[in-house]
């Protein structure tokens, strides 16, 4: 009994010692460390809200200067506020089934860490958005979307979205098999189908000037902080398909990063289906810390 009593008391001992013990300086670094990501993640979020309060601001003002330059849209504004929802869902699905056909490329969930999965997730409802209110809406496809990114888009109630087809990895044997069976059904010749699908890339020597509504256009679905050179540009030589880039060196210079998000890229892609005009849409989608107007030569990034 005394034997027992003892040992409960040099335990006892043991624990009181083990929490009046200093903090070590890995300890110490690690709780600063944790500090100071909090403090950042409360910037970034604030920041994030002021880009969108300023990105819907933008919107605002460029249809009211539409309306105003052109009156005859005001009827077709009124006919489209006037229709019901499930009018104006079902004319939304016809539009999207007929446009261009945009594929994101979900296949790089392993070379990104938890936090740009996460990212990608919500880059992925931004582009939804950005299709479901365009007036010229494309055919939105995600290819090989993998756990971790399918279980956060179930999270955001995806399976609701209208007018986007959702492939997870592993369900076609190759990509050979997902042109035959989804993209190009009636495929006669793989070979020449192939020629049809541009994988964007910024080392591309190839310029996409125009968008061809027979042709399909995949952008790489992956947050990599320009870790990763050259990668789509390789994906689109080891699928043996076509790649392109952007014209941005034709009107203006990006004197930061070269690298542009999926969900601007995206948005690019739908200003121009929208209004024809590349520099419109790179000017109004590609952040203003990126743009350098007074050159006219620079390099391309997608």
């Amino acid at each position: 009994m005394e034997k027992k009593e003892n040992e409960t008391f040099l335990n006892n001992n043991e624990k009181i010692e083990g929490l009046v013990q200093p903090i070590s300086k890995k300890q110490m670094k690690r709780m600063k460390d944790r500090e100071e990501w909090q403090k950042k993640k409360k910037e970034i979020k604030k920041r994030r809200k002021e880009r969108q309060k300023e990105r819907k601001k933008k919107e605002r003002e460029e249809k009211e200067k539409q309306l105003k330059e052109h009156p005859e849209l005001v009827i077709e504004e009124k006919k489209i506020y006037n229709k019901s929802r499930k009018e104006r869902n079902e004319e939304f699905i016809n539009k999207s089934k007929n446009g261009i056909k945009i594929i994101i490329d979900c296949d790089f969930e392993n070379l990104m860490n938890e936090k740009s999965n996460i990212s990608m997730c919500r880059q992925i409802s931004e582009i939804y958005s950005i299709n479901r209110h365009s007036k010229n809406p494309f055919n939105l496809i995600l290819y090989n979307v993998g756990d971790f990114l399918y279980n956060n888009l179930q999270k955001n109630s995806f399976e609701k979205w209208l007018g986007i087809k959702v492939y997870k990895k592993g369900e076609f044997e190759n990509f050979d098999k997902f042109i035959i069976e989804v993209l190009y059904k009636d495929c006669k010749n793989l070979e020449e189908e192939k020629k049809k699908i541009y994988y964007l890339s910024a080392d591309s020597e190839n310029t996409i000037n125009e968008l061809d509504s027979n042709n399909v256009y995949i952008i790489g679905g992956i947050v990599d902080r320009n870790k990763y050179k050259g990668l789509s540009y390789n994906k689109a030589k080891e699928l043996k398909i076509n790649h392109g880039k952007f014209p941005i060196g034709e009107f203006l210079q990006l004197h930061s990063s070269k690298v542009l998000t999926t969900n601007h890229t995206f948005a690019i892609l739908d200003k121009f289906n929208t209004n024809h005009d590349w520099k419109e849409a790179f000017m109004s989608i590609i952040p203003k810390r990126k743009l350098d107007e007074g050159k006219d030569e620079s390099e391309n990034n997608e």
